[in-house]
Formats: C-alpha cells, sequence, structure tokens
C-alpha cells in the first residue's frame, strides 16, 4: 500500500514550510484549471492534511479513489521530483556560468584600463616629440634672423659714422679759410652776452608703490586684515598660495601666485600690477566679481583654483562697520 508521504512526495524530515511549498507545487499543476483532474486534486489534499496531522507514514486509505490513480499520482509526483532536482542542478551551473563571466569580465576590463594607459603614453611621447622639432626650428630662424639684423646694422652704422666725420672735416675746413679771409676786412663785433635766467624746474612725480599684502598661514578661512598705514581689508588663502582680496570699495581682487604654472587667464580678470610674489588682477565680472556669488557658494573656482567661502559673510560684515567708521 501507498503511504501519504509517498502520494504527496516527502519524508519524516520535511519542515511544515517544505511541506506547503509541495502542496503547492502539486496542486499548481494537478488543477482542474489546469487541465488536471478533480480527483487527484482531492488525494492530493487529503495526503497533505494527513501529512500536517503526523500520519505520513500511514497507508492511503480511500475508497472511493481507484487504486491505479493513486499510482498514477504517486508517479507524477516522483516525475515533479527529479524535473525539481534538474532544476536546481541547471541553476547550479548556471550560477557558475555567471562567476566564469565576471571573472572574464574583470580580467577584460583591467586589459582595457592597461591598453588605455599605454594609449595615452604613446601619445604624450608623439605630441613631444612634434612640438620639440618645430620650437627647435622657430629658435634656429630666429636666431638666423638676429644675427643676420646686427651685420648688416653695424655695417650701416659704420658707413653713416664715415660719411659723417667726412663731411665734418669738410666743414672745418672751409668754415677756417672763410673765416681767415673775413678777420683781415672786418673788424669783430661785439657779440652782446646773454644774462643767465633761473628757470624754475616742476619736480619729479613720485613713483607710486603698492603696500605689501600681509600674508598668513591659515587657509581656506575669509580674515579680516588691519594694516597701520592703510584701510582694512578682508581676505582669503588657498592651498597654492594665491589670496581673494575685497577692499573698502568692494571690488574683488585676485593675487595670482608666480611660483604656480598657470595658462591661458580667463577673460574676466584684468592685470593691474606686480606685487611681491603675486600679479595682481582685478576680477571685473562674471563669477567671484560679486558678493552674493560668494555668500551663495560653497566655494568659487577662479582661474582653475578654488577659494572657500568659510567666514565670508561675517568678515565682510565687520569690513563693512570698519570701511563705514572710517
Amino acid at each position: 500500500m501507498t503511504t501519504y508521504h509517498e502520494l504527496l512526495g516527502t519524508t519524516e524530515d520535511f519542515t511544515r514550510s517544505d511541506i506547503k511549498k509541495r502542496y503547492k507545487l502539486l496542486s499548481h499543476r494537478l488543477h482542474p484549471d489546469k487541465s488536471g483532474s478533480v480527483i487527484l486534486m482531492q488525494l492530493i489534499s487529503h495526503a497533505y492534511n494527513e501529512v500536517l496531522c503526523g500520519n505520513g507514514n500511514r497507508h492511503c486509505e480511500l475508497t472511493h479513489i481507484n487504486h491505479e490513480k493513486i499510482l498514477l499520482t504517486k508517479k507524477y509526483a516522483e516525475k515533479v521530483k527529479q524535473e525539481l532536482a534538474l532544476q536546481k542542478r541547471k541553476n547550479v551551473e548556471l550560477e557558475q556560468q555567471v562567476l566564469e563571466l565576471r571573472k572574464k569580465l574583470e580580467h577584460q576590463s583591467c586589459e582595457n584600463k592597461r591598453l588605455t594607459e599605454t594609449l595615452e603614453k604613446k601619445q604624450r611621447k608623439k605630441i613631444v616629440s612634434t612640438v620639440l622639432p618645430y620650437e627647435n626650428k622657430t629658435w634656429e630662424k630666429r636666431y638666423r634672423i638676429i644675427k643676420y639684423g646686427l651685420v648688416i646694422s653695424s655695417v650701416v652704422l659704420n658707413v653713416g659714422l664715415a660719411v659723417a666725420a667726412i663731411t665734418l672735416t669738410k666743414s672745418n675746413v672751409v668754415d677756417r679759410v672763410i673765416f681767415k679771409r673775413e678777420n683781415r676786412l672786418i673788424e669783430p663785433s661785439l657779440v652782446p652776452q646773454k644774462v643767465a635766467v633761473e628757470e624754475l624746474i616742476s619736480p619729479k612725480p613720485e613713483l607710486t608703490t603698492y603696500r605689501p599684502l600681509d600674508l598668513t598661514q591659515i587657509v581656506g578661512e575669509w580674515r579680516l586684515f588691519q594694516p597701520i598705514d592703510r584701510s582694512p581689508y578682508i581676505a582669503i588663502r588657498n592651498q597654492t598660495g594665491s589670496y581673494i582680496v575685497q577692499r573698502c570699495d568692494l571690488q574683488f581682487y585676485y593675487y595670482a601666485n608666480m611660483t604656480q604654472q598657470r595658462t591661458a587667464l580667463p577673460a574676466n580678470l584684468r592685470f593691474m600690477y606686480q606685487q611681491q610674489n603675486f600679479l595682481v588682477y582685478n576680477i571685473a565680472y562674471g563669477i567671484g566679481s560679486e558678493r552674493d556669488h560668494w555668500v551663495n557658494s560653497l566655494s568659487i573656482k577662479i582661474n582653475r583654483e578654488y577659494f572657500s567661502n568659510t567666514f565670508y559673510l561675517d568678515s565682510n560684515k565687520i569690513l563693512q562697520q570698519h570701511c563705514a567708521s572710517g
């Protein structure tokens, strides 16, 4: 005789959740709405209830169901069990294939990264090799032009000096002959002497010198500076040693550190003068030229350098108070 465990395809080691999963799988396949049988569905439901009650090892006692149908149900359950095991094996194989594909993908990404680095190095070498000969040729041309220009200018200068000397000697000889002849005939006339008059010489204008900037070691914070002999101002220093300065005229000035190598400057920076080791620019317009830009931004990029707005609002208020008080 067939037990309820054999009919349902379970054992005593199955938990209640495993038994429920088994019942759902069989009912899904044997349901009458899915081309199943009413009798087989009743048999599966009865076996499920008996297994849950702990009567799985008991023999099936359904009198209204033919024994052949029970055997058919058992065979179908075994077939479902085999399909489930086959599906598990396929899942394991698919997982192994996924792992292998991931390893291949990682290897391919590393190889791509290495190839891109080598390509960039070759391109840099190519650019340097193409630029240097061009620069050498230009310097050779400039040297030749300067050399030949100096030679030609020296020749022209010597010829001019020689012509001038000849003309001067001729004029001196003629003047001497005429002077001797005039002295014989005409008495020398009295020449009025010039009276020396004192001329008032206007004093030269003094050269304007720009007063130095107070340097600080604090980076990334706006601070107030109060020099003794000039008006106060606020400034901030970044990591590269450059400064942004705001004075009482409420204009922003960019003090670029000359020790840093830079390319072409933006259009909104207007050069003013050189001071200490800085090149001073006025931020005429654009980002960083107005107070709202610094208040509403965490940091501002000027000439590829970043400057923070930490303590800017407080420092600006203090600066306005000092400037208003005079």
